[in-house]
Formats: C-alpha cells, sequence, structure tokens
C-alpha cells in the first residue's frame, strides 16, 4: 500500500511525539532520583572537628553535628535558631555539637567576628558569644564586637589586643583549611557524623535527621 504524503507527515508527527514523550519521560526519571549523599572519605573525617574546637555534648557522642559556618552570612543567621532549637532538644542525648568558623571572602565582618569567638571560646563562653553574633548579625564591626565582649564581661583591653593582634587567626585559617580539603563551597554546610545534611533549615527536619543517626 501506497502513503500519501498526508499520511506521512501525520505518522512522522506521531513518531516525533513518541520520541519526545520517552525522552522526557527518561529525563524526567533521572531527575527524580535522590542526590546521593555526600559522605566524607575516611582519611577526611578528622577534619570534621580538632580536640580544640567549640562544642556541647558528651565527647564521645554516638552522633557528632558539625557546622561550618560564617557570622555574617545570612544562610547562616536562617540555620541559626534550628541549629540553637535542636541542641536545646538534644542535651540529654548522646549528640555533640560542633562548630567551626568558615568565613567566607565577600563578608568583611565575618574574619573578626570568628577570631573573636575563639576568644570566647577560651573564656568558656563560646556559645554565648555565637548567639549574640548570630542575633546581630548586620553589627559586627570590630567597635561592635568590643560592645558585645563588655556585655558579656570580658576585659575589654584583653579582648581588644586579642582582635588587634589577630591572637587567633591562626585556629580560623586551620578551620577554613580542613573546610576546604572537604570540599566546602557554601556556609553553611552541616555534616551529621561523616555525612553532609541537606535537609531544611528547620529544627522539625535536622532533628529528624538526628534522630535517625542516633537509631542507626
Amino acid at each position: 500500500m501506497t502513503l500519501t504524503s498526508d499520511a506521512k507527515f501525520v505518522i512522522g508527527i506521531l513518531v516525533a511525539t513518541c520520541l519526545v514523550i520517552g525522552v522526557g519521560a527518561w529525563v524526567t526519571q533521572i531527575k527524580s532520583k535522590p542526590a546521593a549523599a555526600n559522605v566524607v572519605p575516611a582519611n577526611l573525617v578528622d577534619r570534621l572537628a580538632r580536640s580544640d574546637s567549640a562544642f556541647q555534648g558528651p565527647a564521645d557522642a554516638k552522633v557528632t553535628v558539625v557546622e561550618f559556618g560564617d557570622f555574617q552570612c545570612p544562610a547562616c543567621g536562617s540555620l541559626y535558631p534550628a541549629f540553637k532549637q535542636a541542641m536545646q532538644d538534644n542535651k540529654d542525648k548522646s549528640v555533640r555539637f560542633v562548630f567551626r568558623n568558615y568565613p567566607l571572602p565577600q563578608h568583611q565582618f565575618a574574619p573578626l567576628a570568628a577570631e573573636a569567638s575563639l576568644y570566647a571560646l577560651a573564656q568558656n563562653k563560646f556559645w554565648e558569644f555565637h548567639d549574640i553574633l548570630f542575633e546581630h548579625q548586620d553589627n559586627l564591626t570590630q567597635a561592635d564586637l568590643e560592645n558585645y565582649a563588655k556585655q558579656i564581661g570580658f576585659n575589654a583591653d584583653d579582648f581588644k589586643n586579642a582582635l588587634d593582634n589577630h591572637t587567633y587567626k591562626g585556629i580560623v585559617d586551620r578551620d577554613k583549611a580542613d573546610g576546604v580539603a572537604l570540599g566546602l563551597d557554601h556556609t553553611p554546610t552541616v555534616y551529621i557524623n561523616d555525612t553532609e545534611y541537606t535537609g531544611n533549615y528547620s529544627a522539625t527536619e535536622l532533628e529528624s535527621a538526628i534522630d535517625a543517626a542516633l537509631t542507626k
């Protein structure tokens, strides 16, 4: 049977349509597959937390939650309430929370704020100072930092000297080097044990991920 030109045209359209639908379904299937979890290689696990890193919770906790953060970073500010709530809700569980400084180059005041937080760590008041910094992200000049230090009760001259002399810059640089080794490309980056957390910045979802790690 000889097909007319019109029939050939219609058949061509149908074949092309089927191909488009098939390719579309294939692409959709690929996109719908969940991304593989970013698991830290065994040889880099010790870069997640250092013995002198700021932490809350038992040192031998079953679950360690690590945030690489920047005090001037808006996204870190969005995570802050959830992270703080998770710390509160898990204070009686085998969970350790760790904060590592990873100031981004585009944030002018973040490096000095990071150094100031480490001064606070040396005074055993890291988390109190950490909260103040995140609650005043738009006011992180050195004068602001010195004002917060006075509020907490730090020795004003000692604090100012530490900032002027960049006493804690070496530790900040070490934290950043650890982040680079781990392949960080944004803040906040959060790890639960050796796996990067990719959920929403909500206490409910973060705590659900922590609970899942506790039950493993």
